[in-house]
């Protein structure tokens, strides 16, 4: 992985002289933004500064075995830190700082942007956004390594989650030779491949079960062979489920023989989230999703509008 050398002399700059640093998942964190945090939490902690972590959501309960997961504060900083670090947040907005404290993304203050997002723009005082890398906490590692700084197995756990669950497990296709090289020296720093393993993908609550069962209920295909399936509002409410729990649900969608590739439409607080994902090498999700104001990677993307679900014959996104 090439990192940019100009980035990390300036990330290396900031950490030095940073005592006080904050670092910030975007939300809805998944296991790439918090192990990213946590990874970066743990190695500041071990330098003697004082680093904290605020995320505007509370972190899924799948997350608890995370080091450091009680370290998470939710809430809105104060910006009275004198170093940030956002990674994995391919847009401002994904951080839902982005109107309150816009200060975080004018270049005024010491912002570390670390992404692997194409949609990035760039938002940070230091950017180390390398868009062929399988996840932020690869980056993350790829930097620690480059600036000497010692990853320790807490360091090593937070990271390899994020690059497990990023590559499903390291099944989809950002799972590159040099992205199983990384893994592999993270394994040998003492990362818990088991318990991580066990945690995300071999522990499911019964309103998970229930809220997958809405999904593959409400499963159909187009003509134009996109699979697609919707879960209400309603759907979460009856389920007792949380939006967390719906995590995975699009990737298994995705496996429908013959689909050009795969939507799963969610309702929440007035906003409808479209999560796309392909296995098709001509299909580009990332332009699908850029259709509604989203973005993403090639193969895994998003987007979120204003509105509602109302099913007609089908469902559609309504304003």
């Amino acid at each position: 992985m090439k990192l940019d050398q100009n980035a990390l002399n300036d990330i290396g700059a900031i950490i030095n002289q940073s005592r006080r640093p904050l670092i910030i998942p975007h939300r809805t964190p998944d296991g790439d933004t918090l192990g990213a945090a946590l990874g970066l939490y743990q190695v500041l902690k071990n330098l003697g500064k004082a680093p904290e972590v605020i995320c505007f959501d509370k972190p899924a309960d799948i997350f608890e075995f995370l080091p450091n997961i009680n370290r998470v504060k939710v809430g809105s900083p104060q910006l009275d830190y004198d170093a940030y670090f956002i990674p994995d947040a391919g847009a401002t907005h994904l951080t839902g700082f982005h109107e309150t404290h816009p200060q975080l993304f004018d270049k005024s203050l010491n912002v570390i942007n670390i992404d692997h997002h194409p949609s990035n723009n760039y938002y940070g005082k230091a950017n180390l956004v390398v868009t062929s890398a399988a996840s932020a906490t690869a980056i993350v590692t790829e930097m620690l390594e480059a600036l000497s700084i010692p990853i320790d197995r807490n360091t090593a756990t937070c990271l390899l989650t994020g690059i497990y669950t990023d590559t499903g497990s390291f099944q989809h296709a950002n799972t590159s030779a040099e992205t199983l090289r990384i893994a592999a020296r993270l394994l040998a720093r003492g990362a818990d491949l088991r318990h991580i393993s066990k945690s995300i993908f071999n522990t499911t609550k019964i309103s998970t079960m229930h809220l997958w069962g809405r999904v593959l209920k409400s499963i159909y295909q187009t003509p134009e062979k996109v699979t697609m399936a919707v879960v209400t509002e309603q759907d979460f409410k009856d389920c007792g489920a949380v939006y967390d729990e719906l995590n995975g649900a699009v990737d298994y969608v995705n496996s429908v023989p013959g689909s050009k590739y795969s939507v799963i439409l969610t309702e929440r607080a007035g906003k409808v989230k479209g999560s796309l994902r392909t296995l098709k090498d001509e299909v580009d999700v990332a332009q699908i999703a850029a259709n509604y104001g989203g973005g993403g990677h090639t193969k895994a993307a998003g987007f979120t509008v204003t509105g509602k679900l109302e099913k007609e014959i089908k469902w559609k996104v309504v304003e």
